[in-house]
């Protein structure tokens, strides 16, 4: 085992190289590896032709879709599953996802894994001995394939992965046996591709050959060395908001969960609880805007650090109750970019003076003016986490009619508006049996707006077609996102501006597909076609015709509920996450090991 350094696939993720696909490399070529699979694969009867889709196949190499650049059916792409049980090489292309090599075994530990491709057969050594030949196929060109951890939806590895190479030669036995212990230099000739898998940390990982096909690391986890329990030390983190309602509180749960399983302890702070619905945060939650009672939560919370959510003046106000630790700004939203510049502009002494840090997720227009108003202040930019194994697809009861579903404030920035005006032209030009669903919080809305909003609903006719659900608890979210994504309908967001709204990941996470405004935020979730849909703001026209072709084009609708769960995945991964805020806090200063 070369070193102990490597990438740890828990089951959900994937990565790719630029390439994907290695069409310059045909039917013979040799690909090699280290592994350490953690779950059994399913078994599937060795075939050169046909389709086997069961779920449950543990890809540590991805069998990229032959066929993806230019529809070319005949031309194959290679994958390897590998579980505790063996290890199967699949070949894929239209119409053809076919085993030709299944090797039962037992795999306990770490196993040096080479397959060896002649003139399109392959062949297996383990260890660097000799196992196994299997069926050649019968496509008339095979590629390797440049994606590592699965697929959807036929499964994904788990386990870990090191030492990846891939030759566009054949290798001989003895030359496996003798290097497969032994680090490259990436210089040897027929070296295609070479990732040591060794760099510990940060999102890449590097190909040390000459053609630099580098992987983008998305939600795949660092290995980090086993702790020594005699010295684990945990630190306090108080996470503060306003309010425990919306994408705040949503993520604060998420992020508390995913936090402890690094030896930090999360807990919340919110000023005011407007609603008699409190989601359980499974960890310390405080409501209190009591003085007396903050300055006891800070001074027995003994917290290495306080991430305070847009709440400016409670930087003077930690500070002047005595606390002496770090303190972060975090901004997950703040509305059009001339209301942030203007907030953040007028709160420069304040954190020049008592903040440590500046903090978002990834939200261009925040970045920006972090940039301008702050250029030499520490800033950190990352993803939020979603952890999909706790909100994700249900199969429920199938709606009879497709549902259009809408979830925020009755205020201008949801856009309310724009959204009845969207759901009336669907009914009126598409489908009559359309239902809307609007999912919000009444406490948060002013009574001037509320009659705004029930004049334009009578206005449209719509008291028939309209659905309102006030403080639907989380936790039945999934149930709703799983029906409208399976009613053929999507969730809508006509925000103007948004900071990176977690509805759209939980949506997405439930294969309920998206149509929305290029409202910044959504940029780091939403790809149009691809993860979702983009509509122009205050274009009904083109919201109607993005909407008709997500509701009637099949193919395209299951690409892009299939896609929108996959980047969840990959980019919002509670893994990533923790590592990305644990190298914040330990840039900061936060005195801090795991």
């Amino acid at each position: 085992m070369i070193h102990d350094k490597f990438l740890i696939f828990n089951g959900q993720e994937s990565m790719t190289t630029q390439e994907q696909l290695f069409i310059d490399i045909q039917n013979t070529f040799t690909i090699e590896f280290w592994a350490k699979p953690e779950a059994t694969h399913v078994i599937d009867m060795q075939s050169k032709r046909g389709i086997f889709p069961t779920p449950s196949k543990r890809f540590a190499l991805t069998p990229v879709f032959g066929a993806m650049r230019d529809g070319n059916p005949s031309r194959a792409g290679i994958g390897i599953s590998v579980g505790i049980n063996g290890i199967s090489i699949y070949e894929h292309t239209t119409n053809h996802l076919a085993p030709t090599l299944v090797y039962p075994c037992d795999l306990n530990d770490w196993t040096h894994i080479a397959v060896v491709y002649i003139n399109k057969r392959p062949i297996l050594y383990i260890n660097g001995k000799f196992v196994k030949k299997g069926i050649k196929s019968i496509k008339r060109t095979l590629v390797c394939s440049g994606g590592f951890g699965g697929m959807e939806p036929y499964g994904f590895y788990v386990g870990g992965l090191k030492e990846v190479r891939i030759w566009n030669t054949m290798r001989t036995q003895n030359e496996i046996e003798t290097n497969m212990n032994h680090e490259l230099t990436g210089d040897e000739a027929g070296l295609f591709g070479y990732w040591k898998l060794n760099e510990s940390s940060g999102e890449t990982a590097y190909d040390s050959t000459k053609n630099k096909n580098n992987i983008i690391i998305n939600g795949v986890r660092w290995h980090t060395p086993a702790i020594n329990k005699s010295s684990e030390k945990s630190i306090n983190i108080l996470f503060t908001f306003y309010v425990p309602s919306g994408g705040v509180e949503t993520l604060n749960r998420q992020r508390c969960k995913a936090l402890k399983k690094y030896n930090i302890n999360a807990h919340c702070l919110y000023y005011e609880n407007k609603r008699e619905l409190l989601n359980d945060h499974g960890t310390p939650t405080f409501i209190t805007n009591d003085d007396n009672e903050i300055k006891k939560i800070l001074e027995e919370g003994n917290y290495s650090a306080i991430v305070i959510i847009s709440d400016f003046q409670a930087l003077s106000r930690f500070s002047s109750l005595g606390y002496q630790g770090k303190m972060i700004i975090e901004i997950q939203g703040y509305g059009p970019k001339d209301v942030a510049k203007t907030v953040l502009k007028s709160a420069i002494p304040l954190v020049t003076t008592h903040a440590s840090g500046l903090l978002n997720p990834k939200t261009p227009h925040i970045m920006e003016l972090f940039d301008e108003l702050y250029p030499s202040f520490p800033k950190f930019s990352f993803n939020n986490c979603f952890d999909t194994t706790q909100f994700s697809y249900k199969p429920l009861p199938v709606s009879k009619n497709p549902i259009i579903a809408w979830i925020g404030r009755i205020e201008d920035n949801k856009n309310w508006r724009e959204f009845l005006q969207i759901g009336s032209q669907l009914i009126k030009q598409h489908n009559s049996k359309i239902q809307l669903h609007m999912f919000e919080d009444p406490t948060l809305c002013e009574p001037i707006e509320r009659q705004k909003f029930e004049d334009l609903i009578k206005e449209l006719n719509l008291e028939n077609h309209l659905t309102l659900h006030a403080n639907v608890p989380n936790s039945q979210m999934a149930d709703h996102f799983s029906i409208i994504g399976e009613s053929g309908g999507f969730l809508c967001s006509t925000s103007k501006v948004e900071g990176s709204p977690l509805s759209l990941l939980e949506a997405m996470s439930c294969k309920c597909p998206v149509l929305t405004t290029d409202s910044d935020g959504v940029r780091s979730s939403i790809i149009h076609n691809q993860t979702g849909k983009y509509y122009t703001l205050g274009d009904i026209d083109e919201a109607i015709k993005e909407a008709i072709e997500l509701m009637t084009n099949y193919d395209l609708r299951e690409s892009i509920r299939l896609n929108g769960l996959k980047h969840v995945k990959n980019h919002f991964n509670p893994d990533l996450y923790c590592h990305n805020f644990i190298n914040m806090l330990t840039s900061l200063g936060v005195n801090y090991q795991y």
